[in-house]
């Protein structure tokens, strides 16, 4: 049984708690892409994230199903919102809400899902100070930073390695951070461990999209869900590219062919080089988990660490 079999009683429980959420059979053009959204097959990583940091300092899961809702609730505004302007037909092997709808729908999806996204964080029961809604909006407003600089970073040559960091650091990293600093908070947990939980969830983040570009090129794509190589199509800026570039002498945005620019990779070696960046993060995100006073929870994240290191999709 691997970790994520492991987790689905606690996946369970969050499905069940963002399936509460209330409709009206008087407006399903609202709430019928909702509940598709939510509905769809995931692995629920950044909620588990939420409720496992939470049980791991000692709190009560009663607590944590809310604000690890609301967490997901953010995510699928988020991918709803991309999915739009990177004008992708698939999202989890299905598809996405502008296709399935159109794009008007789609847009108030996603706003719908932010604001559900709200009032499940302030029905966090333990929790009555304003410090979670701060972090919580913080944490949306930068994942709308990060959506910006990768659309800006399409029309531009220039961009560094540490641009690009910057930008995944907004983009993916922000919410699996938020995720694990509000588990924490939720959790009770002291100021030490708050602190060491948030750098866990920025580096895994950081791991995981660097990683997602590796994905993007290599990964089977019914095992995906998606199509592979969108990001060279889009001429998205990654740290393959970037490394691709200097490797050239010259910009990549002249390989318009996902199979030219596989083989590239290839020859450079890079695929290797960029998982090794990859890894460094997961490693600095196991560090810090050994600063927590060791507990079942505790083996759980380290588990689901090394799951997201080693994930196929």
């Amino acid at each position: 049984m691997n970790i994520i079999e492991s987790l689905d009683e606690i996946r369970k429980k969050i499905e069940d708690e963002i399936d509460a959420i209330p409709s009206s059979d008087k407006i399903p053009l609202f709430y019928e892409p909702i509940h598709y959204i939510n509905r769809l097959s995931g692995k629920k990583i950044r909620p588990i994230l939420t409720v496992l940091t939470g049980l791991a300092v000692g709190g009560k899961i009663e607590n944590l199903l809310p604000p690890a809702a609301a967490v997901e609730l953010l995510h699928n505004f988020s991918l709803v919102h991309d999915d739009i302007m990177d004008d992708d037909d698939t999202r989890r092997g299905n598809q996405t809400v502008h296709v399935k709808w159109d794009i008007g729908t789609a847009i108030l999806t996603g706003d719908g899902l932010l604001g559900l996204a709200y009032r499940k964080l302030l029905s966090t029961p333990n929790i009555t100070n304003l410090e979670i809604t701060r972090l919580f909006t913080d944490a949306m407003l930068e994942i709308c930073e990060g959506q910006a600089l990768d659309k800006t970073f399409e029309e531009k040559q220039s961009i560094t390695e540490d641009d690009y960091l910057e930008m995944i650091r907004k983009k993916t990293a922000t919410l699996m951070q938020l995720a694990c600093q509000i588990g924490a908070i939720v959790g009770e947990g002291n100021r030490e461990e708050i602190k060491f939980l948030t750098d866990f969830g920025r580096h895994i983040g950081m791991g995981f999209q660097i990683q997602d570009d590796l994905l993007d090129l290599f990964a089977d794509e019914e095992m995906l869900g998606k199509r592979i190589g969108s990001d060279v199509l889009m001429n998205k800026k990654t740290i393959i590219s970037i490394r691709l570039s200097k490797k050239r002498g010259k910009p990549a945005d002249d390989i318009k062919s996902v199979d030219k620019f596989r083989q590239l990779i290839e020859h450079h070696g890079l695929a290797e080089e960029i998982q090794i960046v990859a890894d460094s993060y997961f490693k600095e995100a196991k560090d810090l988990l050994i600063k927590i006073p060791p507990n079942e929870y505790t083996s759980y994240l380290y588990d689901l660490t090394e799951y997201i290191q080693n994930r196929q999709k």
